[in-house]
């Protein structure tokens, strides 16, 4: 009796608790076999791209992503036809990037006003010396020079792989 209750409890348990399957595809942009630097666009993101015979790029959201093309607000892509990707605004890296590029660039404006602060109290006048001229513009130089390093595109072709990728999940 206590085995047949405990079977109908657990019969139970699992109608209470039923889980639905639900699959999306979305899109990785990847490069090789390093996963760890994949950029991926799902249902409802902005996406800038260049296509096959235009040389201008072209933003528009993506509405559905199926194994062979990608379906657009105003246009529906074959994979193939995908030659370039704008990802400045997409990789997770280009803000890290951001933040590295604000650091010298502040760093060599507040050494230019703590200079010419310095000096107005001392002397009575703005003059910089030679020391904070050059170290102004090294920092300054660096946070444009980083800035310059972003990730911008990712061209499609060899290595760079655009892939659709489906992601199963229980809910």
């Amino acid at each position: 009796m206590r085995v047949l209750t405990r079977v109908f409890v657990l019969i139970g348990l699992f109608c209470l608790v039923q889980g639905n399957l639900y699959a999306q595809n979305y899109l990785a942009l990847q490069k090789g076999a390093n996963q760890k630097s994949r950029i991926t666009y799902e249902v409802g993101d902005a996406f800038i791209y260049l296509q096959e015979g235009n040389d201008y790029y072209i933003q528009d959201v993506i509405v559905e992503i199926e194994k062979d093309y990608i379906a657009l607000k105003e246009n529906v892509l074959s994979l193939k036809q995908i030659q370039a990707i704008d990802i400045r605004y997409k990789d997770e890296r280009n803000q890290t990037l951001n933040n590295l590029t604000l650091l010298p660039i502040a760093g060599g404006t507040l050494l230019l006003l703590a200079g010419g602060i310095n000096s107005l109290a001392e002397d009575g006048a703005i003059h910089y010396s030679t020391g904070v001229w050059v170290t102004s513009a090294a920092l300054i130089g660096a946070g444009i020079l980083i800035k310059s390093l972003r990730y911008k595109k990712f061209k499609v072709g060899g290595k760079r792989k655009l892939m659709v990728i489906t992601d199963v999940k229980l809910e």
